[in-house]
């Protein structure tokens, strides 16, 4: 419970700041901020060797799982896991199994703990797709690309996965 909370104060910290600053008329005034209002904290779970991916492609590596038919049953998630041999949150993408557990395709080392948002795979695929370019980018913090859309506005109600856990 206490790596939670540190976690949570952490990304509570960078809101804090980033909130002297907010855009008026915004929504939000970080994407951490968006994180703690929808996050959830997963469990790790241990990724089949056949889904592992590029090292340091996190959001490439799953934006490509989810493509494809077999992996289906698996849900994108963005926002900040703790690796094991790093003292300090990172932004990160994984997928998230059936029964809630953080599945990533990425780290070779399942990490410490994830906290992040669970988003339809639906409207990934087609957010993704009407980018100009980068699908190599985070969802949240290559929303540049699109003018801070979510920022501005907050998550569509079809963005967040409605999720069926099972437990």
């Amino acid at each position: 419970m206490q790596l939670q909370e540190q976690l949570k104060d952490f990304l509570k910290g960078i809101s804090l700041m980033r909130s002297q600053k907010k855009e008026p008329g915004w929504k939000f005034s970080c994407y951490e901020e968006l994180y703690l209002k929808y996050g959830i904290f997963m469990e790790p779970g241990i990724a089949p060797e056949d889904i592992k991916g590029a090292p340091s492609r996190c959001y490439y590596n799953c934006h490509q799982l989810i493509r494809k038919r077999e992996y289906k049953n698996l849900t994108y998630v963005e926002g900040y896991a703790i690796a094991l041999d790093v003292s300090f949150p990172i932004n990160h993408a994984w997928l998230m199994d059936s029964d809630g557990c953080a599945i990533d395709p990425t780290w070779r080392e399942t990490g410490l703990l994830y906290f992040g948002i669970p988003l339809n795979n639906s409207w990934v695929k087609s957010f993704i797709k009407a980018r100009p370019r980068n699908y190599d980018l985070s969802i949240f913090t290559g929303n540049y690309l699109e003018d801070f859309s979510l920022l501005k506005e907050g998550l569509p109600p079809n963005a967040i996965a409605k999720l069926k856990i099972n437990l």
